[in-house]
C-alpha cells in the first residue's frame, strides 16, 4: 500500500477543510439588509421609509415587512404602504406589508436598493422591537410561504433605525454656516 506523504496529505486535509468552509458559507445566495426611519405624519400617523439593499448575488423580486412564516408581527395593521421606488406594488396584509415587482417593476439586482414607505400609528419603538419587523425577501414574483430557503428567500431579518442627526446637530450646523458667512462678510468689508 502506497503512503501518500505527510505534506501532501496535510495539504488535502486543508482542501477538504477549505471546501467544506466555503459550501456552508455560501449556502443562502440570497441575502438583504434593511434600514428604517421614522417622521410624525398627520392624524397621529408615522410616516415610515424602508431602505432594502440586496446584499446576495441573485436578483430579489419581493419583500415582505414584518412577516415571518406564520407570524404577522406589527404591533398594529399599518394605515396605508406605497408602491416602492422601482415600482413593485404594495398590498398590506394583516400586521404586515408585501411589495412584489410586476412585468413593468424590475427586480433587485444584487448590489442595488429600493425604498419603501407605509403609515403607522405605531411608534418607532413598537414597531421595531423583536419579534416586530422581523422580515424575508424571495426571490420569486409570488410571496412564498418559507423563510431561509436557499434559492428562494433570505434568512430573516430585522431592518435597523437610520441614523438620524438630532436637530441640535442641524442647528449647530445651521449657526456654524451664519458665522462663517458673518466672518467673511465683516473681513471683506475691513479691506
Amino acid at each position: 500500500m502506497n503512503k501518500m506523504p505527510q505534506s501532501a496529505s496535510f495539504r488535502f486535509a486543508l482542501a477538504v477543510a477549505a471546501g467544506l468552509a466555503a459550501s456552508t458559507i455560501s449556502s443562502h445566495a440570497q441575502g438583504a439588509v434593511a434600514t428604517i426611519s421614522e417622521v410624525p405624519g398627520t392624524g397621529g400617523n408615522f410616516d415610515y421609509t424602508i431602505s432594502l439593499k440586496n446584499t446576495g448575488t441573485e436578483s430579489l423580486n419581493s419583500f415582505w415587512y414584518a412577516w415571518t412564516p406564520g407570524v404577522f408581527d406589527l404591533p398594529t395593521v399599518p394605515t396605508s404602504a406605497a408602491n416602492s421606488s422601482l415600482g413593485w406594488i404594495a398590498t398590506i396584509d394583516g400586521d404586515s406589508i408585501q411589495w412584489q415587482n410586476t412585468a413593468s417593476a424590475p427586480a433587485l439586482a444584487a448590489g442595488q436598493s429600493q425604498t419603501f414607505t407605509f403609515d403607522s400609528t405605531s411608534t418607532l419603538s413598537a414597531i421595531t422591537t423583536p419579534p416586530s419587523g422581523n422580515s424575508v425577501a424571495f426571490t420569486t414574483d409570488s410571496i412564498q410561504f418559507n423563510a431561509g430557503v436557499a434559492g428562494q428567500s433570505t434568512p430573516i431579518f430585522a431592518p435597523t433605525i437610520a441614523a438620524v442627526p438630532e436637530p441640535s446637530a442641524w442647528g449647530l450646523l445651521a449657526v456654524g454656516a451664519i458665522m462663517a458667512g458673518l466672518c467673511k462678510r465683516l473681513s471683506v468689508s475691513r479691506r
